[in-house]
């Protein structure tokens, strides 16, 4: 109960950190570290049969997992020991922070309303190309501000929602591996051949990562939408209706509820087409997103991550910080 205090003051500080100061270099970045892991271990996996590229994608997931999480937790729990509980709740609040972005759902995307605003669409498509995989050079007006939208609605869940949840349920080791798995998606996810045997534990522990948060967003995003003055009521029938139509389980949730709520359409050609209206030609889309998105994530951190935080993830993240202390003092 002494660490209480100082416990709820990690994701406070988490937070503020990442409105205000946002990503820090790639090279003191843990995400950039994980990745790099990932890629290493993905390289030298073995191949050759299905079954055995399975298996590798297994370790490909566990070993950064369990690698990070014990590394990020020993060094909390040193911290927390010769240091102090000020010291510790400013470390894990670092640590929190580099597991989800807000600022930076911004910081890619808004750039392009003033690119559209002046006219020049090969810029746009051009900062396009860094946030989406699909080809941008064909895109029109309207399907770029399309693209960035989607991106921001896209990434509300995997990006924000979920890490909050995840630190919520088991403090930093549950952001860490939320963040691990998302990774390895990101980097393996079976959408080549390459991938498609040693991705596959990858993708699917993705999926059911996420498919509480992305169902649980929606309820979220209509308060926001609501509070913002938007037809929340519009969101919740293309949230219903269209969620199916990606390819993942969960991404539909929450683009389809923006759409619907912003009384567009977000439409990927050939993939799907959710929401309601027409693909919106007016770059002013691109903010309303990242203000719904932006609203939806605080609402999310003061009713569901502090509270959860404060009943449970405290008590994980304690708990294995002793157990390890307990392993080396």
């Amino acid at each position: 109960m002494e660490l209480l205090p100082y416990a709820i003051a990690i994701p406070v500080l988490a937070l503020l950190i990442d409105l205000l100061l946002g990503e820090p270099p790639n090279r003191f970045h843990p995400v950039v570290w994980i990745g790099r892991s990932i890629g290493f271990l993905d390289r030298h996996v073995g191949r050759g049969s299905a079954a055995r590229e399975k298996a590798s994608g297994v370790l490909v997931v566990v070993v950064p997992a369990l690698l990070f999480i014990l590394l990020f937790t020993l060094i909390l729990a040193l911290t927390r020991e010769l240091l102090g509980a000020i010291v510790w709740a400013a470390a894990s609040a670092v640590v929190l922070k580099t597991m989800f972005a807000i600022r930076a759902l911004e910081t890619h995307t808004a750039p392009m309303v003033e690119d559209m605003r002046n006219g020049d669409l090969d810029a746009a498509r051009r900062k396009a190309s860094m946030v989406v995989s699909r080809d941008v050079d064909a895109l029109d007006g309207p399907h770029v501000i399309s693209c960035a939208a989607e991106t921001v609605s896209e990434n509300l869940v995997d990006s924000v929602l979920s890490p909050m949840f995840y630190f919520g349920l088991a403090g930093i080791p549950g952001a860490v591996l939320l963040r691990v798995i998302n990774t390895a998606d990101g980097m393996v996810g079976y959408l080549s051949d390459k991938h498609r045997n040693v991705g596959w534990f990858a993708a699917r522990s993705d999926d059911a990562m996420h498919y509480i948060t992305a169902r649980l967003s929606v309820p979220f995003i209509m308060l926001s939408l609501a509070i913002l003055g938007k037809d929340w009521r519009a969101g919740w029938r293309a949230a219903m209706r269209d969620h199916g139509q990606t390819s993942s389980p969960n991404k539909g949730w929450p683009m389809a509820a923006v759409a619907g709520g912003l009384g567009v359409r977000f439409e990927k050609q050939g993939h799907y087409s959710m929401g309601e209206g027409n693909v919106p030609n007016d770059p002013a889309v691109i903010l309303d997103t990242i203000r719904v998105m932006k609203l939806t994530s605080v609402l999310f951190f003061l009713l569901v991550l502090l509270p959860l935080f404060t009943l449970l993830g405290i008590q994980v993240q304690l708990s294995l910080e002793d157990w390890l202390l307990g392993l080396i003092w």
